[in-house]
């Protein structure tokens, strides 16, 4: 079973990136969730899932609104991708946790959307908004090819 989770924090600007693709992917009729709680529920979250996608925003110095993708069962995540999480537990930790304790879903991808603004009450950047239909867009199409 397939699930997409969206994580972040629509209230704080770009960081909203993963739960706004979660939103437009769940539109389609997909199973897409939210995720804005801290980074160890997403082990219970994918539990019984045995491919997952999960979308955050991430802070590596690129471009705002460019896509990073990682395949985290064949290599590690690096937490400091992650550096605007609100949380101290966030999805990297969780990831690397899962794969120490054995419970990583089977087939996971991350998609991380850099962002550029986390101040909260302010909309997403133009680049975040753009970034954030891709994505969505391209895991549509993952999915709907099988």
């Amino acid at each position: 079973m397939k699930l997409i989770i969206g994580c972040g924090n629509t209230d704080r600007s770009d960081d909203g990136a993963g739960i706004l693709v979660a939103r437009r992917l769940r539109a389609l009729g997909l199973n897409a969730v939210e995720h804005s709680g801290d980074g160890l529920a997403l082990i219970e979250l994918w539990h019984g899932f045995d491919d997952v996608v999960v979308v955050d925003a991430m802070v590596s110095g690129a471009e705002p609104g460019s896509v990073t993708t990682w395949d985290p069962v064949s290599e590690p995540i690096c937490s400091e991708n992650w550096r605007s999480s609100s949380h101290s537990f966030g999805p990297a930790e969780a990831i690397e946790l899962a794969r120490v304790i054995g419970r990583l879903p089977e087939r996971i991808r991350i998609y991380g959307i850099e962002g550029a603004k986390f101040e909260p009450g302010v909309a997403p950047s133009t680049e975040v908004m753009e970034a954030v239909d891709c994505v969505g867009r391209k895991i549509a199409g993952e999915i709907s090819a099988g």
